[in-house]
């Protein structure tokens, strides 16, 4: 349970940030000085986001802190643990039907293929960019591992990895295992961009800044995974995802590079697991 207070914590932390601090903060400060251009730079258009999307954005984060609040139900009832391929497609569709209200909420204002970037002349570029920002992550992921982290957080919080993960390493229901490869490597990457990247990161950029909003929601999107071991990798994955939303204004881009990160771990840790390789130190 320390675990789940402390991720409590860091979620009410950084929601405070933006809604109790930044919010007032950059309104008195474009009050004061209206002249100058908060958001200038990066492809990211926040001329559609209206005070609507505030009001959008605030049963999201209903939505975060239920997640939260369930997660602490589970802990304290280990039968709700269990987790079977129809608890998984459920959990999909879920997802699917929540992200769906983006494109309802945008679709009378703006032209979403232009807004999320669908129309990128570069496409090209993805098949360099994918694999460079997967390298990026394992390398990260390989630090984290070298520096004791998992360790510490396990020693001091109790903490394991997400629950998909041991899953992946130990479960022998083949369903189980296709369900969440499908989750993790098509239904996550789309809902996910489209609600963080796609959505949440405009929203906030309008109503404070473009490198508040990256570090904001790239912290957000770190703890609503609601395992304190990924927070770091996550959070820093969510960042650089913003980044290059923001480089190249489609989110074709992070959906790729989401997408192609996800299956490699899943791959990686089936290779390992079918072909008895040791667990990593």
């Amino acid at each position: 349970m320390a675990e789940h207070k402390l991720l409590g914590d860091i979620l009410l932390m950084t929601l405070v940030s933006f809604f109790g601090l930044a919010l007032p903060g950059y309104a008195l400060m474009r009050k004061l000085n209206p002249e100058s251009d908060w958001n200038r730079g990066g492809s990211v258009s926040t001329s559609v986001i209206q005070v609507l999307d505030l009001v959008i954005m605030g049963l999201y984060v209903m939505l975060f802190s239920f997640g939260w609040w369930n997660m602490g139900e589970k802990i304290a009832n280990p039968e709700a643990l269990q987790m079977s391929a129809g608890a998984v497609l459920e959990a999909s569709f879920a997802m699917i039907f929540l992200t769906s209200l983006v494109p309802a909420v945008l679709f009378w204002r703006a032209n979403l293929a232009e807004f999320f970037g669908l129309r990128w002349e570069k496409w090209q570029s993805i098949f360099w960019i994918m694999p460079a920002f997967v390298f990026g992550m394992m390398v990260l992921g390989a630090l984290l591992v070298a520096s004791g982290w998992q360790d510490w957080v396990t020693d001091t919080y109790g903490s394991k990895p997400q629950e998909a993960v041991t899953l992946l390493r130990e479960t022998k229901d083949v369903g189980l295992l296709v369900a969440i490869a499908v989750s993790a490597v098509i239904v996550a990457p789309i809902v996910e961009e489209v609600m963080f990247r796609g959505y949440l990161y405009p929203v906030v950029k309008r109503y404070s800044d473009r490198w508040f909003a990256a570090l904001f929601t790239g912290v957000l999107f770190g703890v609503i995974h609601y395992n304190f071991m990924s927070l770091p990798m996550l959070a820093f994955m969510g960042v650089v995802l913003v980044v290059l939303y923001e480089v190249t204004g489609s989110l074709w881009v992070t959906i790729g590079c989401h997408a192609a990160f996800n299956g490699t771990s899943i791959g990686v840790m089936l290779f390992a697991r079918f072909y008895e390789l040791p667990p990593a130190p």
